[in-house]
């Protein structure tokens, strides 16, 4: 077995990286980004303009971050994108030859890794880049968050303030909360992409798409109905105000266990992905696909 080596594993990375920037799937991005903001920065920006304040240039994104509808649309989108992860065929087998097994392995985690991290930057500029010129930088919520409904309660159901919920302004500052979303996030994505990697190396890759649709699924019907099992469940551990209540400081379930399941579930699958590699078949490389 090939020792590990940084520099190929990185080149791996970077080339195949480049070509899904360039895929023609992309174009999906562009129909999600008016999705966010319809559904996220509209709605916050029309509170802004009512109570005749500036919204903080982060509460969009942290708004999306934590909107149970946004957040099914959110994985489902990256999953879309990352459908052929890995893309394996004749010709990545003979370079999985050349370069190694393991390294080659390391290409496709660094890949997922710059995928998962380009994709919420895109969403976080669609969330920040609309609040330029209207909105102030600053670690402290906004009057529109935390005094909307105070200055008018007959719109306590308005869909606006429901983005931003006491449970997050009472419990985090600004900064903190969209630093945590934006990680919590990224590990959940990561668990995705890591699911497809270990089912294409077992050669079951469209086990793995449907697997990956259904833990998304579950996910969002379990954080709906607001049961226990959500913890059970990627997409609860990273959103953030589902740990704590309105006023309390006494979290729901602490950050530290879902900060430490999403770890372990990651660690978990590269191990999975470690095994899967190292038992590879390189016979019929067409059955990755089914």
């Amino acid at each position: 077995m090939k020792k590990i080596n940084l520099k190929q594993a990185f080149s791996c990375a970077r080339t195949e990286y480049v070509k899904w920037i360039c895929d023609a799937r992309m174009i999906i991005l562009g129909v999600l980004a008016i999705f966010i903001y319809t559904f996220a920065v509209e709605p916050l920006i029309k509170n802004a303009e009512e109570m005749g304040e500036p919204l903080n240039m982060l509460e969009p994104f942290i708004a999306i971050a934590n909107s149970g509808m946004i957040l099914l649309i959110i994985p489902l989108v990256f999953l879309t994108l990352i459908a052929d992860f890995p893309k394996i065929d004749t010709n990545t087998v003979f370079y999985i030859i050349r370069v190694g097994r393991v390294n080659w392995l390391l290409g496709q985690i660094i890949k997922l890794v710059m995928m998962a991290l380009s994709y919420l930057a895109f969403i976080f500029a669609g969330a920040v880049i609309p609040m330029i010129g209207r909105s102030f930088w600053y670690n402290g919520w906004s009057n529109v968050a935390t005094q909307y409904v105070v200055r008018f309660p007959e719109k306590a159901g308005n869909f606006g303030v429901s983005l931003l919920p006491e449970n997050l302004y009472n419990q985090l500052s600004v900064f903190s909360a969209a630093v945590k979303s934006y990680l919590l996030v990224f590990a959940y994505l990561m668990i995705i992409g890591l699911l497809l990697l270990f089912f294409s190396l077992v050669k079951k890759k469209t086990a793995g798409f449907v697997f990956c649709g259904a833990i998304i699924s579950l996910g969002t019907a379990f954080c709906s109905i607001k049961t226990v099992l959500m913890w059970s469940m990627p997409m609860a551990n990273s959103i953030i105000w589902l740990h704590f209540t309105k006023y309390f400081r006494q979290p729901v379930v602490t950050m530290t266990f879902s900060v430490m399941y999403l770890v372990i579930f990651n660690v978990t699958l590269i191990v999975f992905c470690v095994i899967a590699i190292k038992k590879f078949n390189y016979d019929n490389v067409a059955e990755i696909a089914a």
